[in-house]
């Protein structure tokens, strides 16, 4: 039978009293985990700190939903091992391929001639899901892996390039036995086009938009239970949305949500909303920033964007935040070879390998190579970019750095790339080669020449700067320039 929107309170109150007296001490953060909760940094905010220290945020794994993948144990202890320590959850279930199913959250009810559509009870929870979803969490924070968590997955909700689509949403109402479209308001059947995202009644239930009380309380409820676990934990970073083109509306009422669980137990948390606007410059991004709600800003979109231009992006978001800064993450690097159409739309995995550096180089505090076939996730050029990477950070007083392309002259477009601590340390990135003049401080310099696609330290030299650098070949290549 079809629940009224007024019996449905009822039974939804019920529920969660019952909820919040089984959890018991469940909803209370450990204590000892608190301090060293992932935070903006004290000392340099356009970073994080975990565990009382400052962390440059590097990934590069294989899924979207890793939390799905029961056997993610591996996975996490290879990226690790080159270095890795950041890696991307959506809570997506829509994906039925090479022998996995994702799960809804909801007790299958029915099953129907379509596999890929069940008949679902909205108010009875898939244990196996939230197993899953422990089980990711538990992997992660053993290890120290930083989880970038997004709570809607739009994808899910239209139609796109795997198996999703409102055709089989739970919250469709064909597909549950909880309500209709007239209690709803919800449609049936599908809805729009693969590229079309937008204006879906489901983005629009929170008291800003349409105040949908029925439909947002099973998303209130769904939130809470997520949060049940989550709430256990300090290596979180909160993302209302993966890449949305909805009303800000929709995401602000979110955070406020999330925060507000914070504050009931006494929980740290970082929250931000992924926009989909592939020019950073435009106004649902700087809402972001402006906003008093958020504490960090997503610009994975901006790895559309190619060569100089990806730069200029990067420090434009920079230097919107210079009077109050916050971190900047890249938790999707697109580009690898032979992608999906359209065309050049993704960029190759040359240009993925060169938006990874000038991310870091360029002062985010994030950066992550995004899953095939869109990018090219853990493979063997991930992996040696991420350690390459590494080994350069860990080698530099990183976070008294800053972007610094000012100080190279004789520079062409993309040819090069500067981050520094004025008269201590320089590290230039060249994506092909090249030769640069470097305005250092006068002085002798250690020079270390690191090939990047291979992880390997050439022999160390010294050199009286200001003066030319060159790279050995036309590979990518980074330098790190020390004074002695």
């Amino acid at each position: 039978m079809k629940f009224t929107a007024k019996l449905f309170k009822l039974v939804f109150i019920a529920t969660c009293i019952l909820f919040t007296l089984q959890c018991g001490d469940r909803t209370v953060p450990s204590a000892e985990r608190e301090p060293g909760a992932i935070r903006v940094y004290r000392e340099n905010p356009y970073y994080f700190e975990y565990r009382g220290e400052p962390i440059l945020l590097l990934g590069a794994s294989d899924y979207h939903n890793i939390f799905q993948r029961t056997y993610i144990a591996e996975h996490l202890d290879l990226m690790q091992s080159y270095g890795g320590n950041y890696v991307r959850n959506t809570m997506a279930s829509r994906e039925i391929t090479n022998g996995h199913r994702d799960l809804w959250p909801y007790r299958t009810i029915e099953s129907t001639d379509d596999p890929l559509i069940n008949i679902y009870d909205l108010e009875r929870w898939n244990n196996e899901y939230w197993r899953r979803f422990s089980h990711m969490l538990e992997e992660t924070h053993t290890r120290g892996i930083i989880v970038e968590l997004e709570l809607w997955e739009r994808h899910d909700t239209y139609r796109t390039r795997d198996q999703a689509g409102w055709l089989r949403h739970p919250y469709n109402p064909d597909n549950n036995i909880n309500f209709t479209t007239e209690e709803s308001g919800l449609p049936t059947g599908e809805w729009h086009d693969p590229w079309n995202h937008t204006g879906h009644p489901f983005f629009n239930t929170v008291p800003g938009l349409q105040n949908n009380e029925l439909v947002l309380e099973y998303q209130k409820a769904f939130i809470d239970k997520l949060l049940s676990y989550t709430i256990n934990y300090d290596h979180i970073l909160y993302n209302m949305n993966n890449e949305t083109l909805e009303p800000s509306e929709f995401g602000e009422y979110w955070a406020e949500y999330v925060l507000e669980w914070g504050e009931r137990n006494n929980k740290h948390i970082e929250i931000t909303d992924m926009q989909d606007n592939h020019d950073i410059t435009e106004e649902p991004v700087q809402r972001v920033m402006e906003s008093d709600i958020y504490t960090f800003v997503d610009i994975s979109q901006n790895n559309f964007q190619k060569g100089e231009l990806h730069w200029q992006r990067i420090e434009y978001i920079r230097n919107f935040l210079k009077d109050d800064p916050m971190p900047v993450t890249n938790v999707k690097i697109y580009g690898v070879d032979n992608a999906p159409p359209p065309d050049d739309f993704w960029g190759d995995t040359d240009e993925a390998v060169q938006r990874f550096w000038r991310n870091v180089l360029g002062g985010c505090a994030a950066a992550r190579f995004h899953r095939p076939p869109w990018g090219i996730g853990l493979n063997e050029i991930a992996a040696n970019n991420l350690q390459s990477l590494r080994m350069v950070t860990d080698s530099m007083d990183f976070f008294n750095h800053v972007p610094s392309n000012h100080l190279l002259d004789n520079r062409s477009e993309n040819e090069a790339y500067c981050m520094a601590y004025p008269a201590n340390e320089y590290v230039v990135y060249f994506p092909a080669g090249g030769s640069v003049y470097i305005d250092a401080s006068p002085g002798e310099y250690e020079v270390l020449w690191l090939r990047t696609q291979i992880a390997g330290w050439q022999e160390p030299y010294s050199l009286e700067l200001p003066g030319i650098i060159e790279a050995p070949d036309e590979d990518h290549w980074a330098v790190l320039i020390r004074k002695r």
